[in-house]
């Protein structure tokens, strides 16, 4: 049987003047820092006869607070580089209950080493005497200090799994089992190896789909843009959408040929291949079409508005329009060609008109 540890009473006395120095700057204070407690937390220690502590080991005391006594919750923040750290230690009882929890914990302790203690002594005296002159009260002592082990062990178990931050309660099945801690502890080792084999593949898949998804999308905005090129270039605008929803099919799943253009030239032979296989209408008989209706539509304006001869009128119409590159539709129903050549006519007399226009 290994040896006690000693144990120091001051430890306690000095969580407890903690949690009543904690309680004073949370009150006196909004925001401080660790140096401010422990400015206070020393001047209370002397003022009690105890030597003052390095900041270290205020740190240490804070630690426990939260992790072992479950007493306080700790705020930390990090700021960035030279700003330093937030801080803020907040009670989660009233003190005087804090003081109940410290006092209990350590009580506890303190009653296991005495039955360890006693429990040293009569296997020593069991191995001289035997067990015959300590009768009945031998067992209920080993009985005893079975049961203070396993309880014991069973807290260290525990401790251990929440180190663990296991993701689920599984865990929880191996406190029940009838073997030793250390077999137990080694068993939630490699649980939590499983766990965190499964938990890492699952980020990763799930990774993977937000990618494709991504990806997806960016091949979507380029194949349209695609297609809107092409459409402005004179392709048919019907079999460009059955030919780029077949592209994007085939690409869907291997989208990077498509998106990383610098290694990859799939897009380019998409395009030369969608301008083989897809005729452009006739777009010089379509512009031309367009021009004769536009010179009838203004013709049939202008003619009521002007003294003009039709055949003229024809002539100075014709030539405004092949002015224009590609004629709108659009600039004609807003009386844009009608202002124009209306003003045009208002300004030049007939007689230069007609020299100007013979052909």
């Amino acid at each position: 049987m290994e040896k006690a540890k000693k144990f120091k009473n001051k430890v306690q006395h000095k969580l407890i003047v903690l949690i009543s120095t904690l309680d004073y700057i949370n009150n006196k204070y909004k925001q401080y820092t660790q140096s401010n407690i422990l400015y206070y937390f020393n001047e209370n220690l002397k003022r009690n006869g105890q030597e003052p502590i390095k900041i270290k080991t205020l740190q240490n005391y804070l630690y426990k607070l939260e992790k072992e006594f479950e007493v306080t919750t700790n705020y930390y923040k990090h700021l960035g580089v030279n700003c330093g750290t937030e801080i803020y230690y907040k009670l989660k009882y009233q003190k005087q209950k804090c003081y109940h929890k410290i006092n209990k914990y350590f009580k506890e302790k303190k009653e296991i080493r005495f039955n360890l203690r006693i429990n040293t002594f009569f296997k020593k005296e069991f191995s001289k005497k035997g067990s015959v002159e300590l009768k009945e009260c031998n067992n209920n002592i080993n009985n005893k200090e079975k049961e203070t082990i396993k309880r014991i062990e069973n807290l260290q178990i525990k401790n251990y799994a929440k180190k663990c931050k296991f993701i689920t309660k599984s865990f929880s099945k191996i406190l029940d089992f009838d073997i030793k801690k250390n077999m137990k502890i080694e068993i939630m080792k490699e649980l939590k190896k499983i766990e965190y084999f499964f938990s890492k593949k699952f980020k990763k898949d799930n990774k993977k789909k937000k990618t494709i998804k991504i990806k997806r999308k960016e091949l979507r905005t380029i194949l349209e843009k695609t297609k809107r090129t092409l459409e402005k270039e004179g392709l048919n605008k019907k079999e460009l959408n059955i030919h780029f929803k077949n592209v994007y099919l085939k690409y869907k799943n291997k989208p990077h040929f498509i998106l990383d253009q610098n290694r990859y030239d799939d897009l380019k032979q998409i395009i030369n291949k969608t301008k083989r296989s897809i005729d452009k209408p006739n777009t010089k008989a379509t512009q031309e079409n367009i021009k004769n209706n536009i010179l009838n539509i203004l013709f049939e304006q202008l003619k009521i508005k002007s003294e003009i001869e039709n055949e003229v009128l024809i002539k100075i119409i014709k030539n405004y329009l092949n002015q224009i590159e590609q004629p709108k539709y659009s600039d004609s129903f807003n009386n844009k060609y009608y202002y124009d050549l209306l003003k045009l006519i208002k300004n030049k007399n007939k007689s230069y008109i007609n020299r100007k226009l013979i052909i």
